[in-house]
């Protein structure tokens, strides 16, 4: 059946903010269609639509990325010259508070958590963010497969170039995972920081997605202090999501534990 004029009505109008007309047309739709089930009025709606929506995606990135100044840094690199381009990796990454909270304990992070399977052929990461500008600190094969994905176009836009300046054998799409879990095969799939979000969304989607990804082992992570830097008990009230997300399955399952992240590599 075709949505209901003023459904359309309303996406439009939530869209019509830069901000938000560069997320994913399913994600828009789908927060707008569920406030309009709880409000009347029509601003009331759109406002609402808009803060669900800031809390999932646009909390973490800066205002305003110049993704084209960006680029022209990464084309301006000597592409043999791995410290600088860490160091300009570096710099970007600190513009999303996912990666930003990671960036102490990069050199580590992925070489402890990954150890056990590397090298790594093959990796689908989702809700990425700019989590593949890590590629560098990773314990990735020599010849490698790296899919991204996230529901911010621009930054999508951005991810395409940076993998083909590379020559990293490499794919971004815009993909919201409310609306769709990809099906392909992999070694290695990514939800760093995900899952929670997932939760907000839909009740029970996590537990969908770990369920019916094709990925031989999901790195699931969580963080461990909220966008205002507070602990508030996450860490013990993920854990307890965490282990009743794998109860009862026959999953081999090791945690790590980081000063701002808690993670567990799941083998299916």
């Amino acid at each position: 059946m075709p949505e209901k004029e003023t459904d359309l009505d309303l996406i439009d109008q939530v869209s019509r903010s830069a901000k938000y007309a560069q997320l994913a047309d399913t994600l828009v739709s789908r927060v707008t269609k569920e406030e309009a089930q709880k409000y009347k009025n029509k601003q009331e709606i759109i406002r609402s639509a808009r803060t669900r929506l800031h809390q999932l995606t646009s909390a973490y990135l800066a205002p305003k990325i110049d993704y084209a100044q960006w680029l022209y840094k990464f084309q301006s690199l000597d592409l043999n010259d791995q410290l600088t381009l860490k160091a300009t990796s570096l710099s970007m990454m600190r513009l999303h508070a996912s990666t930003c909270e990671r960036i102490e304990v990069l050199p580590t992070f992925f070489q402890t958590l990954l150890a056990s399977i590397s090298p790594v052929k093959s990796v689908l990461d989702l809700a990425c963010g700019l989590n593949p500008l890590s590629i560098p600190w990773m314990p990735l094969a020599d010849s490698f497969t790296y899919i991204a994905s996230d529901v911010v176009s621009p930054l999508i836009h951005f991810l395409g170039v940076y993998f083909e300046l590379f020559g990293y054998n490499g794919e971004a799409s815009i993909l919201d995972l409310s609306f769709s879990i990809p099906s392909q095969p992999v070694q290695l799939a990514l939800l760093m920081k995900t899952l929670p979000l997932m939760e907000q969304i839909e009740h029970g989607l996590s537990q969908k997605i770990l369920e019916n990804l094709n990925a031989e082992h999901i790195l699931v992570t969580y963080p461990l202090r909220s966008l205002g830097g507070r602990k508030k008990g996450m860490e013990e009230t993920y854990h307890a999501q965490f282990d009743q997300l794998v109860a009862g399955r026959d999953w081999k399952i090791q945690e790590f534990r980081f000063p701002n992240e808690v993670a567990y590599l799941v083998t299916k």
